[in-house]
């Protein structure tokens, strides 16, 4: 009888599968078609997974249907070369589940339909700068994160820095123990595991992110973005961030003649900011700011507003959150 039941399931789900699949094909036309198709009968395992964890997710939330680009990410391809088995799966699994328990029920329906999200502003000297967070499909680094947040100048509506992360669960490491030594923390804990970090292709970018440092009292925009995760981990009660070095990021996917010029030195980058070698990606940075003071300098204002709006980005698991938020936080919406 149990046997009837299961095999029964598997059938359903299957054939949920199969209607998705032919649904995507339908909207995506044949070219595109014959690409997806392509890919999936390469890895029909991770394919079948990945779908039936979105059919299932979307049941368990009640939510419509996912964005196209949602259907078609490769988990088998996914924030760091090298992964074992299915942990490309595992870890975009994993980041939904904890984005569900957190977000707003109008941002999770936002983010699961595609939508880009404001999630806060700071207003510098002279400019405001707005963060906005999306599918990491849609800012062009599918591969190295489930979300993007993207810092924009708001006068000119110029990109300043692209970040893409993954919110990690605590304890669920393959590795194990805490890369910075620390006790492993509690079920239902998380950090960030950040996979790519991006300043903007415009030319008129590095003119830009020097008026920006300056319009923020010496604060740069990839640090104002680090320090938005930093508030994510805060929140999840973590004491370090992940990131992503060198030797694993997704552009080793590509060709080498295809790789030069794409990315910053991350290792360089995670060393500077205190960064160590170990976690499951390659470098565990420490939360700085967790005990931050009442800002005195504007500097500091601007550093403490960039964590706060990560620490209300995402509802903290009950009891975490020990640094309370000494300013209102305005309240995201979804445009």
């Amino acid at each position: 009888m149990s046997f009837e039941t299961s095999e029964r399931a598997w059938l359903r789900e299957t054939a949920g599968v199969l209607s998705q699949i032919l649904g995507l094909c339908g909207r995506l036309g044949v070219r595109q078609s014959r690409i997806f198709l392509t890919r999936f009968a390469c890895k029909p395992v991770s394919f079948f997974k990945w779908f039936r964890f979105l059919a299932g997710f979307r049941r368990r939330h009640g939510l419509g249907c996912p964005h196209d680009d949602l259907l078609r990410k490769k988990p088998y391809k996914f924030f760091a070369l090298g992964l074992p088995g299915h942990r490309g799966f595992d870890l975009l699994a994993g980041h939904f589940n904890l984005a569900a328990a957190g977000l707003p029920r109008e941002m999770l329906e936002a983010a699961w339909r595609g939508r880009t999200m404001a999630i806060g502003q700071v207003t510098g000297r002279r400019d405001a700068y707005t963060l906005t967070m999306r599918l990491s499909v849609h800012s062009g680094a599918s591969h190295e994160g489930a979300f993007s947040i993207g810092l924009t100048r708001q006068s000119d509506r110029l990109d300043l820095v692209r970040l893409s992360f993954i919110l990690y669960p605590l304890g669920a490491s393959p590795l194990g123990a805490s890369p910075l030594g620390a006790d492993p923390l509690g079920i239902g804990r998380y950090t960030v595991a950040i996979g790519g970090l991006q300043g903007s292709r415009e030319p008129a970018a590095k003119r830009a992110v020097i008026d920006a440092t300056r319009d923020l009292c010496g604060l740069r925009p990839k640090d104002a973005a680090l320090l938005v995760m930093e508030g994510i981990a805060i929140g999840g009660g973590a004491d370090h961030v992940l990131g992503v070095c060198d030797a694993r990021h997704t552009i080793n996917f590509r060709a080498l003649d295809k790789r030069a010029g794409k990315r910053a030195d991350m290792d360089q980058y995670w060393s500077d900011r205190g960064g160590r070698q170990g976690g499951e990606f390659g470098f565990a940075m420490p939360v700085r700011n967790r005990d931050m003071a009442a800002p005195v300098s504007r500097r500091e204002v601007y550093k403490f507003e960039f964590l706060n709006i990560g620490k209300s980005l995402f509802a903290s698991p009950l009891g975490l959150n020990e640094v309370p938020l000494d300013r209102p936080i305005e309240r995201t919406f979804v445009r």
